[in-house]
């Protein structure tokens, strides 16, 4: 529901932040028209394969505004968990973006551009394709950069069913572990959030955690490990040699590395 909202708010306002971007107008338009319609999936121009536009073009307005980066725009908070997992995946699939990091606390937070562009007020946002598309859920910018949305975003997409069924796993996995870490730092039940992370050690494949490419399952939790390994860690000295592993292959990859930040939030 607060999607479909959003949705309508969207259509509502991106004509005129369309209107107001001389570069590549014409892509725009032409993503803009695909957008409207009730269709809301990749590819964003398919109405005009259904003979409104031809396949090649579409193709080539979709490429020239996912290459270059001042059509991608990130809007962040660089300590909040929930965007860092949104921010891996950019960095791991090398995609072209620009970033806009925004308070939300205090006198400086949530301008009126970002409330705007997200009336909910959270971060992280994506907008894509020149502002046609905009992402304003975590989730739903990992479900769209594996689906492309984003220049290098597909290498990111499972290779196979098998592979999708285990990214989803763990992805639903990381959703359970947040209210039991939740507990860990605020109540002191760190045994309880041992014992669930116990549990899925051995689900890790190796090196990633759905096998030999990363995939957004790792994007997504990375932070909230991270976060874990770091207040109560190290993991394999609790029982998670294989969670440790992992966290320890991620750390040394820049598209991983580069989102760790020196000071940082939990998620709540």
């Amino acid at each position: 529901g607060r999607l479909r909202a959003w949705n309508r708010h969207q259509q509502k306002t991106t004509m005129k932040r369309c209107h107001s971007t001389k570069q590549h107008s014409l892509l725009y338009a032409s993503v803009l028209l695909g957008l409207l319609l009730p269709k809301f999936s990749p590819p964003y121009c398919e109405a005009f394969q259904l003979g409104m536009m031809s396949t090649g073009l579409t193709d080539i307005a979709n490429s020239a505004l996912r290459q270059s980066p001042a059509t991608t725009t990130f809007v962040t908070n660089k300590m909040c968990p929930f965007a860092q997992k949104a921010w891996c995946a950019l960095e791991v699939a090398k995609a072209p973006y620009e970033m806009k990091e925004i308070s939300l606390y205090g006198s400086n937070g949530k301008p009126d551009w970002f409330l705007e562009l997200n009336p909910a007020g959270t971060v992280p946002v994506l907008e894509c394709y020149g502002g046609a598309v905009v992402l304003p859920d975590s989730d739903l910018i990992l479900d769209k950069i594996q689906e492309g949305a984003v220049e290098g975003g597909s290498n990111l997409k499972p290779s196979c069913e098998s592979i999708a069924a285990d990214v989803k796993q763990w992805r639903s996995d990381v959703s359970k572990i947040l209210p039991v870490g939740k507990r860990a730092v605020q109540q002191g039940q760190v045994k309880e959030l041992m014992t669930l992370l116990k549990s899925l050690d051995d689900n890790v494949k190796g090196p990633y955690l759905c096998g030999e490419k990363i995939t957004v399952a790792d994007c997504a939790a990375f932070p909230f490990l991270w976060r874990i390994d770091n207040e109560f860690g190290p993991l394999d000295k609790e029982g998670c040699p294989k969670l440790k592993s992992w966290l320890n292959k991620c750390c040394e990859m820049e598209g991983f590395s580069k989102t760790v930040q020196s000071s940082w939030w939990w998620w709540w």
